[in-house]
């Protein structure tokens, strides 16, 4: 079953450990994050830039009356405009994260929970959008440490996809939030990439790549799905459509799932390298706060 009351997915400890890396998160970025935001655009901040001559149709409160004074010239003071980073939290909703204990899910919102914290800390923009969960609307871009208790509340009460015959594609679920025409900044998918075939979660990522944000993935697993468990005669179910189907396990078996579960994580792993998308592939029995810590001390996600 997945929790939806805050108190139990987002204890105090949890809490107080997301403090500890807004601090960390602070003391990395800060003097970094200044000189890689900087835009092309010319704006009102407090970094001056240059001068440009006064024409017909420009804001004449922008004048620099001094210059004028030395050079007899209309001329006006441009800055360098800085821009918020936008950070959009693509939490994976299909029924394969309804998986393990501690579920896929409330990991994957444990992670989503900590980067936004981190985000809003640092005065960036934070977005959740929960992939796959049609009905539940998105977490619209938010700034500022005050709405944090907002989103644990909606991420606790973010629904699993229902099971359905024919199981959601990730591709499909990308495809539709680019459609919404997010503003561009960093994505970081926090999903299992288990897809409806062995090429969804490629094909997801190409379409993600393709939108020209900064991507990022976060895999989450749970142990057992990397063994076929021990010998015998089982009934398991598709978590995606709940079709059962009648399995026997031997050891040939189990070897050879594990090569193919091996090889699927491979795939994800040259696929990142090869595109330059940052990647961790992470299981549930690993901490949510520690996993975070581990990404900002190696520079995972602080860019």
């Amino acid at each position: 079953m997945i929790e939806t009351n805050p108190d139990q997915l987002f204890d105090a400890a949890f809490l107080a450990q997301l403090e500890s890396l807004s601090l960390l998160a602070r003391r990395i970025v800060s003097g970094k994050m200044r000189a890689e935001r900087r835009s092309s655009r010319f704006g009102s901040s407090i970094e001056f830039a240059e001068y440009r001559p006064f024409i017909s149709g420009d804001d004449w409160r922008h004048i620099d009356w001094n210059a004028f004074a030395r050079w007899r010239q209309l001329v006006l003071k441009l800055f360098v405009e800085e821009e918020d980073l936008h950070v959009h939290l693509l939490l994976d909703c299909s029924a394969s994260m309804d998986w393990g204990e501690p579920a896929k899910f409330d990991q994957a919102r444990r992670i989503v929970a900590g980067l936004a914290y981190i985000t809003l800390a640092n005065l960036d923009r934070a977005a959740v959008m929960p992939l796959g969960a049609e009905r539940y609307e998105p977490w619209r871009p938010s700034r500022g440490k005050h709405r944090f208790l907002q989103l644990l509340r909606y991420l606790a009460q973010c629904p699993v996809a229902a099971r359905r015959p024919e199981p959601r594609r990730l591709e499909e679920a990308a495809r539709r939030w680019i459609a919404s025409q997010p503003r561009r900044g960093m994505v970081i998918w926090v999903s299992d990439l288990w897809g409806a075939d062995l090429e969804d979660a490629l094909h997801a990522l190409d379409r993600l790549r393709y939108a020209r944000h900064e991507l990022a993935v976060i895999q989450v697993i749970d142990p057992t799905e990397t063994d076929a468990g021990e010998r015998g005669e089982y009934e398991v179910v598709d978590e995606e459509t709940g079709a059962p189907r009648k399995v026997i396990v031997d050891h040939r078996t189990r070897a050879e799932y594990r090569e193919r579960v091996e090889a699927y994580q491979e795939s994800i792993r040259s696929y990142c390298r090869r595109h330059q998308v940052a990647l961790i592939q992470t299981n549930t029995r690993v901490a949510a706060p520690d996993l975070l810590m581990q990404s900002l001390l190696q520079g995972g996600f602080v860019k």
